[in-house]
């Protein structure tokens, strides 16, 4: 049983209208797409080329269901397959207080025309409620696979494309887009005012990765506003995946080039430390390629559930690859404190970079594993909020990472000395730099 679950797709409550063919696929119980309701809301389901293959009379159909929380509509489909149970007539332990609107497709002589299902949602039936496709029968053991286009319009009175529970995110968005861009605006001017001496050649790298966040909040929020009128993100979602993809390149390297020390207390990468950069750069031109297919193709898909998990994937490779530089900065900081007379000069950037490590591993665990649990748990009409905690961590890691590696004059962990480069493992053959004296920063 443990084998079939990972058929179960955990879709999120998003955009509205869905256009998905669906080719001889064998997963007998699959969520296509999940969707908040009010009164008034209606779905829209067209199912044509509707065949089941396989041995046996067919069981098969569509149901939408309601479910407290994504959490609840998972649990629910992993209990009707311990229960060995069909969905469509499932009732035991359900979570979605009777909420169930369905359309069976077994009957063969039905398969040639378009069947059609059409719901107003009255007061009461309000909700978080998920899509889901079932073939009971036949199942895997006699060859069951399933093949449809559907067509599923889900709206919300005005009409709103929009799924109730993301309402708030153009609104969210373009908030966390004027911080954002409010924080670029300060960065700049301390970078106007700080001078040669001051300002290192990492700094106007974060000011930019500033300003790519903020025009990727402001096409994220045009995005969904868009969503909201047309049921479609139209040219905003290409602006959103091209602003998108650059602040993911350039935020990993800043976090690479700061937690190495680059510009800040040494002049340069050692061969290791750009070996690192690469392969960052590498998996982030995967990850960019992935977050455009997931977004384009037809959840409830074969290719949109293996590109999600892609996306994961070199999401936390990503993760693990920028904290090996900031361990081996923390190392030779430690063993450069171990040795005589140089304690005094170094404890300080030893401070400093064990900071900033807590401060990375924390970012890292809340937005890629607590915002998803928080996403899982949190009732329907606060779904919204995993947004704001997800936007709010990153301005608050952001923000943190500038005060302390902000350009100051008397700032005592930008002081580079030749005879400490040695200590960074840049005095070897490893640092292919020619001279002996550090460059200036």
């Amino acid at each position: 049983m443990a084998a079939r679950r990972w058929l179960l797709l955990a879709a999120g409550a998003s955009a509205s209208i869905h256009d998905l063919v669906v080719d001889k696929d064998r997963r007998a119980l699959y969520r296509i797409e999940s969707f908040c309701f009010v009164e008034g809301g209606v779905l829209e389901l067209d199912v044509s080329d509707f065949r089941v293959d396989g041995r046996g009379d067919p069981r098969a159909g569509f149901a939408m269901r309601r479910a407290a929380s994504e959490s609840a509509a998972q649990q629910e489909l992993e209990e009707s397959l311990e229960a060995e149970a069909c969905i469509l007539d499932w009732t035991e332990g359900a979570r979605g207080d009777g909420a169930v609107f369905e359309m069976d497709l077994s009957d063969r002589s039905k398969w040639a025309d378009t069947q059609t299902l059409k719901h107003v949602v009255k007061a009461g039936e309000e909700g978080l409620y998920s899509l889901v496709y079932a073939r009971c029968a036949p199942d895997e053991s006699k060859d069951g696979a399933s093949s449809f286009h559907l067509e599923a319009k889900f709206y919300n009175p005005g009409p709103s494309y929009l799924s109730a529970c993301e309402a708030a995110l153009p609104k969210v968005f373009a908030a966390f887009a004027g911080l954002f861009g409010l924080c670029a605006c300060v960065w700049w001017f301390l970078l106007c005012r700080g001078g040669k001496e001051r300002v290192h050649r990492v700094h106007p790298l974060m000011g930019v990765l500033l300003i790519l966040k903020t025009l990727t909040l402001a096409a994220r929020a045009a995005r969904y506003a868009a969503i909201d009128r047309t049921g479609s993100g139209g040219g905003w979602a290409d602006a959103y995946y091209v602003f998108a993809s650059l602040k993911g390149v350039m935020l990993f390297v800043v976090i690479l080039l700061v937690g190495t020390g680059w510009s800040i207390v040494k002049p340069y990468l050692s061969g290791r430390e750009r070996r690192i950069v690469v392969v960052v750069l590498v998996l982030q031109v995967v990850d960019n390629l992935a977050l455009v297919v997931f977004e384009e193709a037809a959840p409830g898909s074969r290719a949109w559930l293996t590109w999600r998990d892609v996306l994961h994937l070199v999401d936390i490779a990503c993760c693990v690859a920028i904290l090996m530089p900031i361990v081996w900065s923390i190392r030779h900081l430690r063993e450069a404190a171990a040795a005589d007379g140089k304690a005094a000069d170094t404890v300080g950037k030893l401070t400093l970079f064990r900071q900033f490590y807590v401060m990375v591993v924390a970012y890292v665990y809340f937005t890629r594993i607590v915002v998803f649990l928080l996403a899982a748990t949190l009732p329907f009409e606060f779904l919204w909020l995993r947004y704001v905690f997800a936007e709010g961590a990153t301005l608050l890691f952001y923000a943190a990472t500038g005060y302390k590696f902000r350009p100051r004059e008397d700032n005592p962990y930008l002081a580079v000395r030749a005879e400490e480069l040695e200590e960074f493992g840049l005095g070897g053959g490893d640092a292919e730099e020619p001279g002996k004296e550090a460059a200036p920063a």
